[in-house]
C-alpha cells in the first residue's frame, strides 16, 4: 500500500485531464488492482472505508464552500474508487462530485470531462440489463445546453427521446396494473417521498423530460421543448391515469411554450386544461389554483379577450371568502382584478378594488415592504385620474420612504 500512496499523492497537483488518465494507468498497471486474486476482503473493506472518508470530507467542504480543501479530496476520492474498477458506482458518484466541484466553480470545460464520464462508468455499473441513466443524461444535457457546449445536447436528447418513448411503448400494455397514485400530489413530491420499490423510472423519466424541455424553451428550441414536454405528458397519462395532478404541469408547460411561440390559441387551451385539472383535484383556497387561474387570465388578456379575463378574476375573488390566503393570493387577485380595470380606464371600479388588494397585500408582508410597491404605484395612478391627488401624494410618498426614489 505505501507503493500505491506515493504513486497517487502527486496526482492531486495535476490538471483535471490528466487526472483521470494517470489514475487509470496506475489502476490497471499496479500489481494490487489488476487481479480479484491479487485482493483479499479484507484489503477491499479497508479501500471502501478509505474512498468513503476521502469522498465524504471533499463533499462537506464542496457544501460549506471551502472549495481549495474540496478540489484535492475529490481528486483523491476519484483515484481511491479507482481501485475498484472502471465499472463500480463508487467511481461514478466521485467522478460526479468532482465534475460538481468545477461547475459550481465556473470551470465548465474542467467539469464537463467528469461528468461525462460519471454517466459512462455509471452505466457500466448498472450493466446493460439495468435501465438506462436517463436522469443522468438528463444532468449532462442541461449541463451541454447551459455551459457552451450545446451542439452535444441535441444528439443526447435525440436518444433520450428514444430510450425514453421505447419504455413507454413497453409499459402500455401494463398501464392499468399500475400503483394508483395519492390524489392531489404534484408528481414530484410523491416521486420524492414514495418508497423505492414503488417507484417506476418513468414517472422520474417524465420529470426529466419536462425539467429539460423547460431549457429548451429558454434558449427558443421550440420544437425539441414541445418533443420533451408531450413525451412527460404521454408518460404520466400511461403510469398515473388521465385524472393526477401532473398533469396539469405539463399543460402549463406546453402552455407557456405556446406563449413563447405567440400561439395564443393554444396557449389559452393548454392553460384551461391546467386549471380544470387542478381545480378538479385541489380545493380553491390552494395557491397552485390561483397561480393557474392568473396564467389563463392573462393569456386572456394577451388575446384581447378582457372580458373573459375580468370573470375568471371576479371568480377568483370568492376563493378566500372563509379565511385569508396563507401566501398572499387574495391581495394578488384583487390587484390583478383592479390592474384590468385600470388599464381599461375605468378607474372608478378600479379603485377601491386597488385599496383592498394594498390592504391585503399589507397585512401580509407589512406596511414597509418592498413588495407593496407595485400596489401602491398602481393605487396612486389610478387615484390621479380620478382627481384624487392629496391621497395620490400620500401613497407617492410611501414609495419614496420604501424604495429612496423620489417620484
Amino acid at each position: 500500500m505505501s507503493q500505491q500512496i506515493r504513486l497517487v499523492s502527486p496526482l492531486n497537483k495535476l490538471s483535471p485531464p490528466l487526472l483521470l488518465s494517470i489514475a487509470s494507468l496506475i489502476v490497471c498497471q499496479h500489481p494490487a488492482f489488476c487481479s480479484a486474486s491479487n485482493t483479499t476482503s479484507g484489503e477491499v473493506s479497508l479501500w471502501d472505508k478509505q474512498w468513503s472518508r476521502v469522498l465524504k470530507e471533499g463533499v462537506d467542504a464542496l457544501d460549506s464552500n471551502r472549495y481549495w480543501i474540496a478540489e484535492p479530496q475529490l481528486k483523491q476520492a476519484v483515484i481511491e474508487a479507482g481501485k475498484f474498477g472502471f465499472d463500480d458506482i463508487r467511481l461514478s458518484k466521485s467522478l460526479g462530485e468532482l465534475g460538481r466541484l468545477y461547475t459550481v466553480r465556473g470551470r465548465f470545460s474542467d467539469a464537463e470531462p467528469y461528468l461525462e464520464e460519471e454517466l459512462e462508468v455509471k452505466q457500466k455499473a448498472l450493466g446493460k440489463s439495468a435501465a438506462p441513466s436517463i436522469t443522468n443524461m438528463g444532468s449532462l444535457i442541461r449541463f451541454y445546453l447551459l455551459h457552451g457546449t450545446a451542439a452535444k445536447a441535441i444528439p443526447m436528447t435525440e436518444e433520450l427521446l428514444e430510450l425514453v418513448e421505447g419504455k413507454l411503448r413497453e409499459a402500455v400494455p401494463r398501464a392499468k396494473k399500475k400503483l394508483t397514485l395519492q390524489q392531489g400530489v404534484p408528481l414530484e413530491g410523491f416521486a420524492a417521498s414514495a418508497a423505492t420499490t414503488m417507484r417506476d423510472p418513468l414517472i422520474e423519466w417524465s420529470i426529466t423530460c419536462d425539467a429539460l424541455g423547460a431549457v429548451y424553451r429558454t434558449q427558443n428550441n421550440f420544437e425539441m421543448a414541445e418533443r420533451l414536454h408531450k413525451t412527460a405528458l404521454d408518460v404520466k397519462s400511461t403510469v398515473l391515469g388521465k385524472e393526477h395532478l401532473s398533469l396539469a404541469n405539463s399543460y402549463d408547460s406546453l402552455g407557456e411554450l405556446s406563449l413563447a411561440r405567440n400561439d395564443l390559441t393554444n396557449a389559452e387551451y393548454y392553460f384551461e386544461d391546467a386549471l380544470a385539472q387542478t381545480e378538479r383535484i385541489l380545493p380553491p383556497t390552494d395557491a397552485q389554483v390561483y397561480s393557474r387561474l392568473d396564467k389563463l387570465a392573462k393569456c386572456l388578456i394577451k388575446a384581447g379577450k378582457h372580458q373573459q379575463a375580468e370573470q375568471l378574476y371576479l371568480r377568483a375573488q370568492t376563493f378566500w371568502k372563509d379565511e385569508p390566503a396563507k401566501n398572499g393570493e387574495d391581495g394578488r387577485a384583487a390587484y390583478a382584478l383592479g390592474s384590468l380595470y385600470t388599464d381599461q380606464k375605468r378607474y372608478e371600479e378600479a379603485a377601491p378594488i386597488l385599496q383592498h388588494a394594498l390592504e391585503l397585500a399589507e397585512r401580509n408582508s407589512g406596511p414597509c415592504s418592498a413588495g407593496l410597491v407595485p400596489y401602491l404605484q398602481k393605487y396612486a395612478y389610478t387615484l390621479y385620474y380620478l382627481g384624487r391627488k392629496p391621497e395620490q401624494e400620500l401613497l407617492k410618498a410611501r414609495v419614496e420612504s420604501i424604495t429612496g426614489v423620489v417620484q
